[in-house]
């Protein structure tokens, strides 16, 4: 709410209002990345999986600090072995919040113990906060500080929440994604977060417009929604549970409370089919939500987490009395990246960065310290934190970078985006045509950090494509092998109404055994009649090529949503069968323009 949301969260409200907001906090584009720049001070790649840093936890122990965990690990190795001294949670990177369960069959582990079943009426974003508090009790005991990391499930999928916490918030997105980001980012004006040089962008083809879909899949998809605002909601009753136990405790005072998110707004989808079915107070379902409501979570960015975009800025709130000189509820507007919270840590600590780990080299810290800031604003919104490089290894290269004034992104290995950030925030005018030179200088400063200060990947330093992709074709390339591009491109806008439909692969396709399996082109307002199909055999044309073009298709309505759905094993390219192309988890849409006169 503190920072224009429309889900309930007095207690976080409550800690931003005696405490500090920050509105240019970034993060990685996926919850992995974070952490690890949490507990190492290094980007992703130049942590190279802790093999160059030390672990937060273990300089806060040596500093005389009891280490302490609860949730969500998802780093390489143990807790333990990173340093913290007590740990319950789960390694992987999600669980089923009712059973504990995760990707690996593996359920809720207490130290090095293995895992064990959680009792009955278990809930994690409570277990969690038991735990922690019960661990603050010991070091509070103990006569000793303490550093407690509190890592919640929620609010990542499946969306599980107690049914009186979901079942408020139905008639909340009954009017959509469109007309709830716009009260959104009235609201971030109003409060002040955002100011005139903020557009709110638009969407591209890959979000459904919301008159466009049937009344039963609006209702649907506000159902959807509720389960995570019902989570939310959740989530911030135990964040005020531990607060006033910190408070009852006496220690409110002099306790640093960092809130923030691992990674921006995020969509799951899964299989439309199902989507009624996955009720959120009950164990084993996976409730999602679509990409359009993870564009409201981002307002007023453009596209999701793994994006250099909106999947990058999240909310921080930072409250601890002793320490802050602000009057409470200021909102501070330095530009900060989350490998700055090491550094200040290690700094009140009154620890320092060490030059090796025991004849180990380590990388340079990549953070630097925001203590500063808690009594002095007076600095410049760069001084703490300037440039900041992302790159992120999916199915399709994500890349970024922001130095100065200026922001570059390149989505899907597409041609790189330039934003002049000091004017435009909000990232709503691509400038790369119009300022070329400043473009090849921000890219050839990419290339360079990545050539020379991470681990990096081989994707990492090819060149981006020539051909400008939109987001979701690397969930395109999750269903066929070797798929180089598709046209009309992955949330192309203005596509004409006569058109054809065409894959490249890098391999040959082959239609033998493909009987009644099909390619179907669908208008969003009417999703269970397909328009047009195709269904080939080793008898087409296209048998053993590796560019398909379909040219029989109806005129196209304008103005209007299609998207195609795939039968698993439509094709095999270089012997592969494709999987399944749904509009849910994986898509293709793309919009026709308005037409003319």
């Amino acid at each position: 709410g503190c920072f224009g949301g429309e889900i309930d969260t007095p207690a976080l409200d409550a800690l931003a209002t005696d405490g500090l907001r920050f509105t240019n906090f970034h993060v990685n584009p996926m919850c992995a990345f974070t952490r690890t720049s949490l507990m190492t001070g290094h980007t992703h790649y130049q942590s190279d999986n802790y093999r160059r840093s030390v672990p937060i936890a273990k300089i806060m122990a040596n500093a005389g600090y009891q280490t302490m965990m609860s949730g969500k690990w998802h780093q390489p190795g143990h807790p333990m072995d990173a340093g913290f001294e007590q740990f319950y949670g789960f390694l992987e990177g999600q669980i089923d919040s009712w059973t504990g369960v995760g990707y690996g069959h593996e359920t809720i582990r207490e130290g090095r113990s293995d895992p064990q079943p959680v009792p009955d009426g278990w809930y994690s974003t409570d277990a969690f906060t038991d735990t922690a508090m019960s661990q603050i009790d010991g070091a509070i005991d103990a006569g000793q500080p303490f550093f407690s990391y509190v890592a919640y499930n929620a609010p990542h999928t499946p969306l599980h929440a107690p049914r009186e916490n979901v079942e408020k918030y139905p008639s909340r997105y009954r009017d959509g994604w469109t007309e709830l980001r716009k009260a959104r980012f009235a609201r971030m004006q109003k409060l002040g977060l955002l100011d005139e040089r903020y557009h709110l962008t638009d969407p591209q083809a890959e979000v459904r417009r919301w008159d466009e879909l049937r009344d039963v899949d609006r209702e649907i998809e506000a159902e959807r929604m509720a389960a995570y605002a019902g989570m939310v909601d959740r989530l911030d009753q135990n964040v005020g549970r531990l607060i006033s136990h910190l408070r009852a405790r006496k220690v409110l005072e002099n306790t640093l409370v960092v809130f923030i998110s691992d990674n921006g707004g995020d969509y799951g989808n899964g299989d439309p089919d199902t989507y009624a079915s996955q009720k959120p107070w009950q164990p084993g379902t996976h409730p999602m939500v679509s990409n359009g409501w993870g564009m409201l979570k981002n307002t007023p960015w453009n596209w999701y987490k793994h994006s250099m975009a909106g999947g990058v800025r999240v909310p921080m709130i930072v409250h601890c009395p002793s320490l802050v000189a602000h009057r409470g509820g200021t909102i501070l507007k330095h530009r900060l990246h989350v490998t700055d919270l090491y550094p200040t840590f290690i700094e009140l600590a009154g620890e320092h960065y060490p030059d090796d780990d025991h004849g180990r080299s380590l990388a340079p810290l990549y953070g630097r310290s925001m203590k500063t800031l808690f009594s002095d604003a007076s600095r410049s919104e760069t001084a703490i934190h300037d440039e900041i490089f992302w790159f992120f290894d999916t199915t399709t290269n994500q890349r970024g970078l922001v130095s100065g004034q200026w922001k570059i992104i390149s989505i899907n290995d597409s041609p790189w985006l330039l934003y002049h950030v000091a004017l435009d925030p909000a990232e709503a005018t691509d400038l790369a045509a119009k300022q070329p030179e400043k473009l090849a200088e921000l890219v050839n400063r990419w290339h360079e950090f990545a050539k020379h200060e991470i681990v990096a990947p081989p994707g990492a330093l090819q060149p981006v494509a020539k051909d400008r992709q939109g987001w979701g074709l690397h969930r395109c390339r999750m269903v066929f092998p070797k798929l180089l591009t598709v046209s009309p491109a992955e949330a192309a806008m203005d596509v004409e109404s006569n058109i054809n439909i065409e894959l490249e692969f890098a391999g040959t396709a082959d239609f033998s055994g493909t009987a009644h399996k099909q390619l179907q082109l669908y208008c969003v307002s009417d999703p269970t009649t397909p328009i047009w199909h195709s269904d080939p055999d080793e008898h087409s044309s296209w048998q053993g090529k590796r560019r398909l073009v379909f040219d029989d298709l109806p005129a196209l309505q304008p103005d209007t949503t299609y998207f195609l759905t795939c039968d698993p094993g439509w094709v095999k390219i270089d012997g592969q069968p494709n999987g399944p192309l749904n509009d849910g988890a994986y898509w293709w849409r793309f919009r026709t323009g308005a037409g003319r006169d």
